[in-house]
């Protein structure tokens, strides 16, 4: 039934309306969370680029409160910034399904030719300034980009190779793609079935109900029959326990594909 009304509301209620309220929602949590009370020890968003009280609890996540920033998203954030220098360099970069606390900052840089793109599937048909992308048939010319960022959108997708194979074409040889997914450490092969087929299975088997697998660390073997020479990082180890505290950092690994030349 929740999926149901959210499926209705996103096709009802325009874009724009759904972000607003959202923000309301972030900051109304976010001062009931803070009303009254003292932090000694406060927090730090790299992507909004300030410090907050606290994170406010979304689930089982800590999200920045003007943002909705995940710990993934501002570990991958810092990343994107302090190893590739993306608010610096001059850069083409396709971002695939835009998060909004990295589309709201990359879309004003003038160094980057930046092009947001999602599969304009029910209630995503109307975002402002995103384009409608097919990630496994991609409108590029071969080695148009110079930087991929495509996080946790490969699990919803049936053919995940297809999708990998094209991000690979149109990158520029040296170029990079920075990608992330679902990933179960402790299983020695990634879980999918294509019989699998009902949002409630699908929950139970892939974890949510628009899922289509489950990945293992052999994720990596499937860049890298696509070509790309593969890392698998986990950068938030490059910090201190209390930086990944303060800037409410995941552990999850970052897929790091490089187009050779």
């Amino acid at each position: 039934m929740k999926r149901t009304i959210v499926i209705l509301g996103k096709k009802i209620i325009p874009f724009k309306i759904r972000i607003f309220f959202r923000k309301v929602n972030w900051n109304l949590r976010y001062f009931v969370a803070t009303f009254g009370k003292f932090y000694e020890n406060k927090v730090f968003c790299p992507i909004a680029n300030r410090e907050f009280k606290t994170f406010i609890t979304l689930g089982n996540d800590k999200r920045t409160p003007s943002n909705g920033a995940k710990c993934r998203q501002r570990l991958v954030w810092l990343y994107l910034t302090k190893e590739l220098n993306i608010l610096h360099d001059s850069l083409k970069i396709l971002h695939v399904a835009p998060e909004l606390s990295y589309f709201e900052v990359l879309k004003k840089q003038k160094n980057i030719e930046y092009f947001p793109g999602d599969k304009m599937v029910d209630g995503y048909s109307n975002q402002k300034g995103v384009n409608n992308i097919d990630l496994t048939e991609l409108k590029y010319d071969n080695d148009f980009f110079d930087l991929i960022i495509c996080n946790h959108v490969l699990e919803h997708i049936s053919d995940d190779r297809k999708a990998i194979s094209e991000i690979y074409r149109v990158l520029k040889n040296g170029g990079k793609a920075i990608v992330t997914v679902p990933i179960d450490e402790n299983l020695e092969k990634t879980r999918e079935d294509p019989c699998i087929i009902s949002p409630v299975d699908r929950k139970k088997y892939f974890g949510q109900w628009d899922h289509l697998r489950v990945y293992a660390t052999d994720v990596k073997q499937r860049f890298e029959n696509e070509g790309f020479n593969t890392e698998m990082i986990r950068y938030a180890s490059k910090f201190s326990a209390e930086e990944r505290s303060k800037m409410g950092l995941s552990l999850d690994l970052i897929i790091v594909g490089k187009k050779a030349f």
